[in-house]
């Protein structure tokens, strides 16, 4: 099974929002942590939101299986992405602005 197929079993908000069409505007990735960023069409433009998760893969069966639970280093590369996803969150907002 591959990280990819392991990440989008790993956040069940991933999966509703496919379900939807939707897709991620953005994504950010580093060992089994994910966070990705998803557009939402309203009334008064795109607004956007984010899932996070984190994936290992067992040593018993080679399967990517979820995790609901960080390292102390996972937190730090969580803040990061966090950091990141908003300055660009940012952005894509203003360039929505530009072109409306």
């Amino acid at each position: 099974m591959t990280q990819a197929t392991a990440q989008r079993a790993a956040n069940a908000n991933e999966d509703e929002a496919q379900q939807h069409g939707n897709r991620p505007v953005l994504k950010y990735r580093y060992g089994g942590l994910e966070l990705a960023v998803w557009p939402n069409q309203t009334e008064n433009g795109t607004m956007y939101t984010t899932t996070i998760g984190n994936s290992y893969k067992d040593d018993k069966t080679g399967e990517w299986k979820a995790a609901s639970s960080y390292s102390p280093t996972d937190l730090l590369v969580l803040a990061q992405f966090a950091q990141t996803a908003f300055a660009d969150i940012t952005k894509l907002k203003q360039q929505g602005r530009a072109r409306g």
